[in-house]
């Protein structure tokens, strides 16, 4: 039977070459160990890349951070960035280099900051140079300067789109000018226009700062970079921005379009670059000097940051610097200084009169009457801590960590090490629960459990696992955090403990978030990382009525924590109430005396007015169930005199109020008015704010109009520790850990489709056998010439 028919054609099966059974075995054979030798090659390139990947990142975040820094690319910048090639190909330099230098002089509770900045233009055209400048969260910046050799242009408080209008005018003009805009309270834009080619703009601002105290240790805090901002929402399309926020998002420097959540995303998001590659170059150093008049004998002046050189001097006078004159710009700079046992203070006042006549701004740009002279106080009192101990009460804790991508590196092996030691503080009485988030939250348990010893095994176990990557929504952490708390039970102290770098660039929505949904529940902050959002640490804490505390190396985990622990644990200092004197009228601030937990004291300044300013004041409270009263002699003849005070005043006024607009809403008729009150008093007392900012324009033509001006955008340093994240934290974005996941379950799927494929060849060689048997095979079948001529194939 002759059944060869293709396609109509007749072929003879002597003409035909049939593959035989051991050309396809071989076949398989010789192309198998191809493909597993394929694989084998496949794998062991991804291990090794995600460990090439892993011992940059590790590299990255050591101490001398330079083998292994990334470059920038042409990829990683924006609109608005002039780079120069560098000495490597695909590498690139700045146009503009930094130099900083700070002088802090601090008396009393009161730090006067005077910070020097110097834009060098390296290029060989003009430049206008944009850096976004971190600054303490309390800070009031009260000066701005451009120093020119000898000359010096002053700059004054103008409402905020006057002031940019003001500054764009003298830009197109070729004047030079500097205006500096507030962004968040620790956040500011520093810009600097028509720097000549080679020419170096020093640009000085002058802030003060409070001091701040806890635990027997007075401490100051200097920020030199920031961990950039993770922002949340949907981008706004271009056509639906205004006028004003159009041109903000098309000629901004930073790396982030406005978004429904984040309307001024592209002022937070500066760009961000390895230290390795600035200081290469020079740029991003910072000198730092302090001159310490403490009032009291000291028992250690330290800084954990940063190695400093200390001389003594009479009266209790320190001078303190860098020891190798300059430091990195790529964390913060803490100072502290304890006093001798003998000498810690129960209360302390300070006291400014203004008398000078300065004359004030309205919003419209005329002067306004003197509304700055006055008598300002500051003072300190600390409650009863000697026989304050209480029993114990029971608590539900919930835990929020925060494992976004920026906090990659060191941060979330310090944040780790935090909760791990949070969970072994916990009684058996106790209730607790753990909640992770970065995309989104995952609690450990549906609902809080009994803080058994097989239940915080369990925790830590799940602890040990975590890992940083993805984005910061903290929004749904928070609620769902907040929503952990069982109705109607009423036994146990509830209490948040909430651990994250803060890196979010919607920190007010956040805490109208808190305010809404906080309950009987406190909320507590542990800021993580070299350069944490101290802002929203300080904030969410207050708007929770907790505390908060940061850590900022892996060596600082046990100590802070305690401090956090000891804040906790024991009773606090509740229902406080300050009276002053019979006829002192006082304005004083915060507002509203927050709770003290234990180590913290009462920190309040107040402007006041009266005929006879002497008395006594008295702090009245209760703590462990019993009534206290402590007492501070107003007497202004031997109060220190301290400069300064009046200007924080203002500073802490219109924070209440922001506070207040926080609560009722910014674009109600309410927050309405609270934004006109907050712009007087800062053009009254020259201070920058949310709706003023700082101009400075020199009135000589420096630039001619047919030189072109090249916008400048100055990187920010990646801080210590970190790892460097291009850009911005998408949610999509993965750690290194998370991408090798990824690459193992992708082979694990093509071994199972190669699987799947071979178990496809058995079933086609089943059904050949089978065929086999059914259909002759015309191999094997004589044709019918040789039947006819009765032969035999050979």
């Amino acid at each position: 039977m002759n059944r060869v028919m293709l396609f109509g054609q007749r072929f003879h099966k002597d003409d035909l070459m049939l593959p035989t059974e051991e050309y396809y075995r071989r076949r398989q054979k010789s192309g198998g160990t191809g493909r597993w030798l394929l694989f084998i090659v496949v794998v062991l390139a991804v291990v090794i890349a995600a460990i090439g990947a892993e011992v940059s990142a590790q590299a990255l975040v050591s101490e001398n951070d330079t083998a292994t820094a990334e470059p920038v690319t042409l990829d990683d910048v924006q609109a608005g960035d002039l780079l120069f090639t560098g000495a490597e190909p695909g590498r690139y330099v700045p146009a503009v280099h930094l130099h900083s230098r700070v002088k802090m002089v601090v008396r009393g509770l009161v730090a006067e900051v005077q910070l020097q900045q110097a834009f060098q233009n390296t290029s060989d055209s003009w430049q206008e140079a944009v850096y976004a400048l971190p600054l303490p969260e309390q800070a009031a910046v009260a000066g701005l300067e451009i120093q020119l050799g000898e000359r010096r242009i002053v700059g004054k408080v103008r409402e905020r789109k006057q002031a940019a209008k003001i500054y764009k005018a003298a830009r197109a003009a070729g004047k030079r000018a500097a205006l500096l805009e507030q962004q968040r309270p620790n956040l500011f834009t520093n810009k600097v226009a028509n720097i000549a080619p080679g020419e170096t703009v020093q640009v000085n601002i002058r802030y003060l700062q409070p001091v701040t105290y806890d635990s027997g240790v007075f401490s100051l805090r200097l920020p030199t970079t920031l961990t950039p901002r993770y922002i949340p929402g949907e981008p706004i399309p271009s056509q639906a921005l205004g006028g004003t926020e159009l041109e903000l998002a098309t000629q901004s420097s930073g790396w982030a379009l406005p978004t429904d959540q984040v309307p001024d995303a592209e002022a937070v998001t500066p760009l961000m670059q390895p230290a390795a590659e600035l200081e290469a170059v020079g740029s991003h150093n910072i000198a730092i000097e302090v001159e310490l008049e403490s009032g009291l004998p000291l028992v250690k002046i330290g800084s954990p940051y940063h190695d400093i050189a200390i001389d003594e001097k009479a009266g209790e006078r320190y001078s303190i610097r860098l020891r190798k004159g300059r430091a990195k710009m790529d964390r913060d700079f803490l100072l502290n200084w304890q006093p001798e046992p003998s000498a810690m203070p129960r209360a302390a006042l300070f006291s400014e009169h203004v008398s000078e006549r300065v004359a004030g701004v309205q919003a419209d740009g005329r002067e306004s009457a003197d509304k700055k002279s006055g008598t300002y106080l500051q003072l300190m009192l600390l409650p009863p801590d000697e026989g304050t101990r209480a029993q114990r009460l029971p608590r539900e804790v919930v835990y929020v960590i925060d494992t976004s991508g920026s906090m990659g590196g060191n941060s979330i092996r310090q944040a780790k090490e935090s909760l791990t030691l949070a969970l072994s503080r916990l009684d058996g009485n106790d209730r607790f629960n753990v909640i992770e988030f970065n995309n989104s939250p995952r609690a450990f348990f549906p609902r809080p459990l009994a803080a058994s010893a097989e239940n915080i095994q369990r925790a830590r176990r799940e602890v040990e696992r975590l890992n940083a990557d993805g984005g910061t929504e903290m929004a749904a952490a928070l609620r769902l955090a907040l929503g952990q708390q069982l109705p109607d039970n009423n036994n146990l102290v509830h209490q948040v403990v909430f651990i994250t770098d803060g890196a979010v660039g919607n920190e007010q929505a956040l805490f109208e978030l808190i305010h809404q949904h906080l309950g009987d529940a406190r909320l507590f902050t542990v800021g993580i990382g070299s350069a944490p959002n101290s802002h929203f640490m300080r904030k969410a804490a207050q708007f929770g009525r907790g505390s908060f505390v940061t850590i900022g190396d892996l060596s600082e985990v046990r100590r802070r924590m305690q401090t956090l622990f000891a804040k906790l644990e024991n009773p606090m200092a509740t229902d406080l109430q300050l009276s002053w004197p019979e006829g002192v009228v006082a304005d004083a601030y915060p507002k509203r005396i927050p709770d003290l937990y234990r180590g913290e004291p009462l920190q309040l300044v107040a402007r006041v007015e009266g005929e006879s300013l002497q008395g006594d004041i008295q702090l009245h409270g209760r703590m462990a169930g019993k009534q206290f009263v402590r007492n501070l002699a107003l007497t202004l003849e031997q109060a220190p005199s301290s400069k300064g005070i009046g200007s924080l005043w203002a500073r802490n006024k219109m924070e209440s109020l922001r506070d207040r607009q926080t609560q009722l809403g910014e674009e109600s008729d309410a927050g309405q008015a609270m934004r006109a009150q907050i712009l007087q008093l800062a053009l009254d007392h020259q201070l920058a704010s949310p709706y003023t900012s700082f101009v400075a324009v020199e009135e000589e033509l420096v630039r001619k109009p047919e030189e072109k001006l090249s916008q400048s955008a100055l990187s920010n340093m990646v801080p210590r520790g970190q790892v460097l994240q291009r850009q911005a934290y998408p949610s999509t974005a993965t750690g290194v850990y998370a991408q090798l996941f990824a690459a193992l379950s992708l082979l694990s799927l093509a071994a199972l489709l190669r699987r799947g494929r071979s178990m496809r060849a058995n079933m086609m060689g089943a059904i050949r056998r089978l065929l086999r048997k059914v259909v002759p095979d015309l191999r094997r079948c004589n044709s019918g010439l040789e039947v006819q001529l009765g032969s035999t194939p050979q």
